[in-house]
């Protein structure tokens, strides 16, 4: 019964985890992207993404994030902008010499936000 029991449990993980996706891209401060997307919801000039990931790189003072993948964009939950804050001040995660902090995000989407399971820097 035992090993039943023990079975049915790592069966029920690797499920789990089986449903999660990955997002590999470029960190980006969250506040600075949306101040651009008012802007051009605003009629103004869109965010060239070209350049979105040096306008809108990560500082000392970001606190909420988002994934530049590609030419999508997805916000972190606030649960993985903690884990983006402690992979980086944990030093696991740095810019490259371009100031990129390139990451591989791993979680769920929900209405273009990831529920962050996990973070791990390129």
């Amino acid at each position: 019964m035992k090993t039943t029991t023990k079975l049915g449990t790592i069966l029920c993980m690797a499920g789990m985890f089986a449903y999660a996706e990955t997002w590999h891209g470029k960190l980006i401060d969250a506040t600075c992207f949306e101040g651009f997307s008012t802007a051009a919801s605003a009629g103004k000039k869109a965010p060239d993404l070209d350049k979105l990931d040096k306008d809108c790189a990560p500082t000392a003072a970001t606190s909420t994030f988002a994934v530049l993948d590609g030419d999508k964009i997805y916000k972190l939950d606030a649960p993985g902008n903690s884990k983006v804050l402690a992979v980086i001040y944990g030093g696991a995660v740095k810019a490259d010499h371009d100031r990129d902090v390139n990451v591989t995000v791993s979680g769920k989407l929900h209405d273009g936000t990831i529920a962050v399971e996990s973070v791990k820097g390129k």
